[in-house]
């Protein structure tokens, strides 16, 4: 397939997780990908794999936290590739240190606050700063941001994350409504539980079968379906698309609270 034949990506966070399945599923639908990944040992080996496959790919190790990297990211991809047509905003903080101090209000960070406000909102909004020069002198241009169920509602932990991911929200329909008369699309992913690397990490047996419950769905999501969203996002498929919200949750978030109760009981 190609759906995004003749475009250029940079994704960041690709090194691993949602970021990686994405960039192998964007090259393999004709993209040339920048690997965006603070982990440069794991951005390399994400675009190893693309080039081993016969498709093109350039690693980069970006912080998104710092400011003159996202600008550097933008700049070597234009060198590199000529072109940019896709910003995909995925790099987003869940060092589990910050999470745990995340986990209780009357123990609140605001320095975890801070950072997870610079790395999960800023640095999206800072490298569509940098970008959308570049796609304006186009007249066209994708920029996607992955959200979170936890920005839709309110949580009893991570205090800080689901107020990042709300403010993401927030940009996205701005940057759509200010640049969309320009050829500017910009669309936010809305993952449910996504079986990553980090999230096996913190979730047992007991915590996924208790997730899997609240899902109306046979399973839990998977990187790959994320993946599947941001390609068709990303595509001119979706040219009339613009400042969407769309969730890939397997049913989360579409019942009444009541449902798995009912459904077991009942």
């Amino acid at each position: 397939m190609s759906r995004l034949s003749g475009k250029v990506a940079i994704i960041t966070g690709a090194g691993s997780g949602i970021g990686r399945a994405c960039a192998l599923r964007f090259a393999s639908e004709g993209a040339r990908v920048v690997i965006a990944d603070l982990n440069g040992a794991n951005a390399a080996a994400v675009a190893e794999q693309i080039c081993s496959d016969g498709g093109e790919a350039l690693a980069m190790t970006v912080d998104v936290a710092d400011e003159s990297q996202l600008q550097q990211m933008v700049e070597g991809t234009i060198s590199h590739f000529g072109e940019l047509n896709i910003l995909f905003n995925n790099a987003c903080n869940t060092d589990p240190v910050m999470s745990k101090k995340d986990a209780d209000f009357f123990t609140f960070d605001a320095e975890v606050f801070h950072h997870r406000m610079q790395t999960n909102v800023l640095a999206g909004v800072l490298a569509a700063r940098f970008a959308m020069p570049h796609m304006l002198a186009r007249g066209s241009g994708s920029i996607l941001f992955t959200s979170s169920s936890s920005s839709l509602k309110g949580e009893v932990a991570q205090f800080s994350y689901g107020a990042t991911k709300a403010a993401v929200n927030w940009y996205v329909q701005t940057i759509a409504a200010t640049f969309g008369k320009r050829g500017i699309r910009c669309n936010g992913i809305v993952p449910g539980v996504i079986r990553t690397a980090g999230m096996e990490r913190w979730a047992n047996d007991e915590m996924k079968a208790a997730f899997l419950a609240l899902h109306q769905s046979p399973r839990l999501g998977e990187p790959e379906d994320v993946a599947a969203m941001a390609t068709f996002l990303a595509s001119d498929e979706a040219e009339f698309i613009n400042g969407g919200l769309y969730a890939v949750d397997g049913g989360l978030n579409c019942t009444t609270p009541m449902v798995p109760v009912v459904r077991e009981l009942l």
